[in-house]
């Protein structure tokens, strides 16, 4: 019995060596950050990195490594316990200063309470700062506080429990379950904790409080050709000394909490594969309805922009016929576009769809084709180039709004449009100046005067200067009469007939042939002041004139004229010179119908009303 009763007494005492062993503290341990640095690249079709492409914001994220780490030891039939609380947490400092932005948010909470399987932990996913414009978003710092607050005591009464109780506790979200405005709450946490720490008595020698601070490198960096984004890091541990470890502590990696940056090249509007903000298809009204999130609530941009308190609030439905007005309210709205924090593929393209009423911006980003098929002459051109809305947007934004897909003329295009309409021009130049002297003529009622206007004006090459290749296929108007008018009988005066001889003219075919007739200057003298002309229009080039120089103008003529109405006149020239003059109907090479798909060429507009006197 007594070796029984000493056995027992043994047993007892290594039990209670047991026990004792068994109390364990459990702790939440942060290594020291560290920081993973990734590229990015200027965006496609742009040289450099500029702080207004993109947008940054922040974000808190905890990777768990393993489900049963906290929960280790609740499902065992002789688990240790705890009597006391133990609270771990990591607070960001997020700031920036030329924003005024500053807030509080926690990285990470653990709270336990009597019994290791009482606890929570919360690691929601956090977005530490809104969208913010890089060049803004750089200048954002972070600091990270660590606090700490345990104390351990035995409470034996403890070891009765639900070993079944941890099971609901665990308060872990994943990432991706949503956004956790914690800035508040944490500050809340650390002053409770604070005060906590003024108020325990100094008589508690198993208390035990800690914190540490840091600040973290800047998230983003930029220059030149190459971006920076900065992730950092920190390895959270979990450490229970005590209990089984005797002689030791057993930490196991409980998971990794990150913070990183994520940069967007727009806001507003959707993006293609190469990652280009896409602009196209869209109305003012339509960009408008975007919904913006704010402090007050969610608004749509056009609200946003009409509330603003901004000195330059634009008028958003200016005088759309005033340019003056409109580029004014332009220049406004790009104001506070940027002060309310919008990049420059957000900014212009709502600035693009707000001119989109007004007709210089039309006329300002004319495409190329255009121009070319109206045969805009080039101080047409200049017209609509100066109306370039200057005093609101620089050579960048329409770079931006062309990178987004929009119809709009940069620099560049504007240069080629303009060298291309003086090439066209100088081809014209000839033409011009061949008409004006033709006209000239045309508007003589001397007909002295039009021989001697003529003659350094024709030329061909069988008989020189003063000559001209006369074709008619105008019909038979009696062109060979203007060109032999009869001859008045000689004067029977033999005096007179001395002082003024006669001479005759040279004989005309009875007809003139399919390839016409040289004419002198004099015969061609004959045949304008004859027909009567009443009306010139402008000189057009001859469609499709195989590459030669040649030009097409109508006329009508008075009453009286052989020609009833009018008719159409070629000549061909070189060198400055006429060669060939043709009488034609204006239906000739499909010239009436040029003039309808093609109104305006070489500066030349006939109106259809002359058409229809030929007809």
């Amino acid at each position: 019995m007594s070796i029984r009763t000493i056995s027992s007494v043994k047993l007892i005492l290594v039990a209670g060596t047991l026990l004792s062993g068994c109390t364990t503290t459990r702790q939440i341990v942060v290594d020291h950050p560290s920081t993973q640095a990734s590229q990015f690249q200027p965006l496609q079709g742009f040289q450099s990195i500029d702080g207004d492409d993109y947008y940054v914001r922040l974000i808190s994220e905890f990777d768990f490594k393993g489900d049963n780490v906290l929960k280790s030891g609740c499902t065992n039939m002789t688990p240790s316990y705890e009597k006391g609380d133990l609270s771990a947490a990591l607070i960001y400092s997020v700031r920036n200063e030329a924003l005024k932005f500053s807030r509080e948010a926690t990285g990470f909470l653990y709270q336990a309470t009597t019994g290791k399987c009482n606890f929570t932990f919360d690691a929601k996913k956090l977005y530490l700062t809104p969208w913010i414009r890089l060049d803004s978003g750089r200048e954002t710092m972070v600091d990270y506080n660590f606090y700490t607050n345990a104390n351990s005591d035995v409470d034996v009464s403890s070891l009765v429990g639900d070993v079944n109780a941890a099971g609901n506790l665990l308060a872990l979200t994943g990432v991706g379950m949503g956004v956790a405005i914690m800035g508040q709450v944490a500050g809340q946490w650390v002053k409770s904790n604070q005060q906590a720490e003024v108020t325990t008595p100094a008589s508690h020698q198993s208390a035990k409080h800690s914190s540490e601070s840091h600040s973290l490198p800047a998230a983003t960096t930029y220059a030149g050709k190459t971006g920076t984004l900065n992730q950092t890091m920190f390895k959270v541990f979990d450490v229970a000394e005590g209990g089984f470890h005797l002689f030791g502590s057993d930490t196991k990696q409980l998971g990794e909490l990150k913070i990183y940056p994520e940069i967007l090249p727009s806001l507003l509007l959707k993006t293609t594969v190469d990652g280009i903000p896409d602009a196209r298809d869209l109305s003012f009204e339509e960009i408008g309805y975007s919904p913006i999130k704010s402090a007050a609530g969610e608004i749509n941009l056009q609200q946003l922009i009409e509330q603003s308190k901004h000195p330059a609030k634009p008028n958003l439905k200016p005088d759309w016929n005033n340019y003056p007005d409109v580029e004014g309210n332009c220049r406004k709205l790009k104001l506070v576009m940027k002060d309310l924090g919008f990049n420059k593929f957000d900014r212009n393209a709502v600035i693009y769809y707000f001119l989109a009423k007004n007709g210089d911006w039309n006329n300002y980003n004319i495409t190329r084709q255009k121009t070319q098929s109206e045969e805009m002459r080039p101080k047409v051109i200049e017209s609509y180039r100066s109306k370039n809305f200057a005093n609101c947007l620089a050579p960048d934004d329409y770079v931006a709004m062309k990178s987004m897909g929009l119809p709009v003329n940069t620099q560049s295009d504007w240069d080629q449009m303009g060298e291309a309409s003086h090439k066209k021009e100088q081809l014209f130049t000839p033409l011009k100046s061949i008409e004006r002297q033709l006209v000239a003529v045309l508007n003589n009622s001397n007909k002295a005067e039009m021989e001697h206007q003529l003659f350094p004006l024709l030329s061909t090459e069988k008989n020189g200067d003063g000559s001209v290749l006369l074709q008619n296929h105008l019909g038979n108007f009696g062109l060979e009469l203007l060109l032999n008018p009869p001859v008045a009988p000689a004067p029977t005066d033999a005096s007179i007939a001395q002082v003024a001889p006669v001479v005759a003219a040279a004989p005309a075919p009875a007809a003139i042939p399919g390839e016409g007739v040289i004419v002198s200057a004099r015969q061609l003298a004959q045949v304008f002041s004859g027909l009567l002309i009443n009306e010139l229009s402008c000189a057009r080039p001859v469609p499709d004139s195989l590459g030669k120089s040649a030009g097409l103008l109508l006329f009508t003529t008075k009453e009286g004229s052989p020609r009833i109405k009018g008719g159409a006149m070629e000549f061909e020239f070189s060198g400055g010179k006429i060669t060939r003059i043709a009488f034609q109907l204006s239906t000739y090479r499909d010239f009436e119908q040029d003039l309808l798909d093609r109104p305006e060429i070489g500066g030349c507009r006939i109106d259809p009303s002359f058409l229809a006197k030929l007809h």
